[in-house]
């Protein structure tokens, strides 16, 4: 209002309380109320001045951070809470408050919709859920699944991240939950979920058999919330966001290996989530499952083990294949049906219906896990070793000294070289394959591919395809001697004294 406006107003409010002599007909008359007339009537009713300045502006403890604070919240996406503590290890020694009113002023916050609160007693419901989240592992960008259970009523949480949600990997991350919790609750609510159930009709659910059958044995309700109410499931979808923007977004989502991200996890939990004051709560998560301990349900003394089942062949080398390794079996049951059990730290394999063998899970690739008596039944059932063995002790007495060195060197992998090394005989001829092996038996090189390299760095005399008409052949005899010889230190004009011999007692037999 100008002065002017101003000015004609009171006016017309003193003339007519002139004129009526009392301030609620004034009031009446003017369509002004009680306190303007008194204001005018006293001469209070004055312009407000500007106000005076109260001189340069204090600096702030956040000035030197703001530029790193608006790169936080802008380039890294960082919540406030998230800055504020990076801003703490760079020695910012200020409030959280400052930080927060900043980062408002940068990155306002999204408009709030109203929600209805939903009561949950202690112990009575524990929620579970799965969210993917896009990570890199290794240098390898991948999605990964967060398995996330949470107490309504404390709002203690758990999280992990695996590869799968499958079933197995469900029933596992469970039994991970509660032996953390070292109980039960009365119930698990669980959104439309193809491995735990899903309404297929009105008031019509379909629970899986098998994890209805594992909430039998923990006797527990499961529960698959109502279409159209989100409430019933909002205490673990709520914190996904948090998960993201608290959990993962610390290390800016990236993690050495799986194993890695879920060590972080488990960090977070124990340590941000569970110990923070809850916003709705205004409790720590873990102090009020101290008093909510009391409502839940004991662990049932005895539960049985999670595991996955696989279908499987019996392969020729008489193992079957689980994540690229080989488990033995008994070599009678090449080419059976096996059904494999996958436990968290061994497989069970059976055959026929009926439990077989066991083995411990192995931590590697590409890797054959052979039992000794699987082994020890292979070599009954199967003489190929020991006819390997004689073929190769034909090559002579080289090839004999050289068998042993093998056996001491190779152990049970002796085998893999006698085959190698007569095959290398059939390529070479066994005159240059001896003579290779003694080469290498005198630097305790024991193996094929000793033998091998020998031969392509040497130049070692061949034995003729066919024989001459001029020289015949030597008797056996005289062939295993020959191949018995190292044929790069003799003297060769011995075998021509030899074959001399073997001529004159020919030309004496006939005489």
């Amino acid at each position: 209002m100008s002065p002017e406006e101003r000015e004609r107003r009171n006016e017309r409010i003193r003339k007519a309380y002139k004129e009526t002599g009392s301030i609620k007909k004034t009031r009446h008359k003017t369509g002004h109320g009680r306190k303007l007339i008194r204001k005018v009537l006293r001469g209070e009713d004055k312009p407000r001045q500007p106000p005076q300045s109260a001189g340069p502006k204090r600096p702030s403890k956040l000035d030197p951070y703001k530029a790193h604070l608006r790169r936080l919240v802008l380039d890294d996406e960082l919540t406030a809470v998230l800055a504020f503590e990076e801003l703490q290890g760079m020695g910012f020694d200020g409030g959280y408050t400052i930080v927060k009113d900043f980062v408002q002023t940068i990155r306002p916050s999204s408009k709030t919709k109203a929600t209805t609160v939903v009561e949950h007693p202690p112990g009575d419901e524990g929620q579970m859920d799965w969210s993917p989240y896009g990570v890199t592992l290794a240098g390898d960008r991948c999605v990964v699944h967060a398995f996330s259970f949470v107490l309504p009523h404390s709002r203690w949480m758990f999280v992990r991240f695996a590869l799968d949600e499958k079933l197995p990997t469900l029933l596992r991350l469970h039994d991970e939950t509660f032996d953390k919790l070292e109980a039960v609750p009365q119930r698990l609510t669980y959104d439309n979920m193809t491995t735990v159930g899903r309404h297929i009709g009105p008031n019509e659910v379909w629970l899986n058999p098998r994890f209805e059958a594992y909430a039998n044995e923990l006797d527990v309700e499961v529960h698959i919330t109502d279409p159209g109410c989100p409430n019933q499931h909002a205490s673990v979808e709520r914190p996904m966001d948090y998960i993201e923007n608290n959990c993962l977004r610390r290390r800016r989502f990236r993690f050495d290996d799986l194993d890695d991200l879920n060590r972080h996890a488990k960090w977070w939990c124990d340590e941000v989530a569970n110990v923070r004051i809850h916003g709705t709560t205004r409790r720590r998560p873990i102090d009020l499952l101290r008093y909510e301990r009391a409502f839940l349900k004991p662990l049932p003394s005895a539960r049985p083990e999670p595991f996955r089942l696989l279908s499987r062949i019996v392969r020729t080398d008489f193992c079957v294949a689980v994540d690229t390794n080989g488990y033995s079996v008994s070599p009678r049951k090449v080419g059976k049906d096996a059904t494999v059990r996958l436990f968290a730290d061994r497989l069970e394999i059976l055959i026929e219906g009926e439990l077989h063998c066991a083995h411990v899970l192995c931590t590697g690739r590409h890797q054959r896990v052979v039992l000794p008596e699987h082994e020890a039944e292979f070599k009954k059932c199967a003489p190929r070793r020991v006819l390997l063995e004689q073929a190769f002790l034909r090559l002579g007495p080289a090839a004999e000294d050289y068998y042993e060195g093998l056996r001491a060197q190779r152990g049970r992998g002796a085998g893999y070289h006698l085959k190698r090394i007569l095959q290398l005989a059939d390529r070479h001829s066994t005159t240059v394959v001896t003579a290779a092996m003694a080469h290498a038996a005198r630097f305790g090189n024991y193996g094929a591919d000793a033998v091998a390299r020998v031969i392509a760095g040497r130049t070692l005399p061949q034995e003729p395809t066919t024989p001459t008409s001029d020289v015949p052949m030597p008797p056996d005899r005289v062939r295993r001697w020959l191949e018995g010889m190292d044929v790069e230190e003799s003297d060769l004009g011995d075998y021509d004294d030899l074959v001399d011999q073997h001529g004159e007692d020919d030309d004496d037999e006939e005489a």
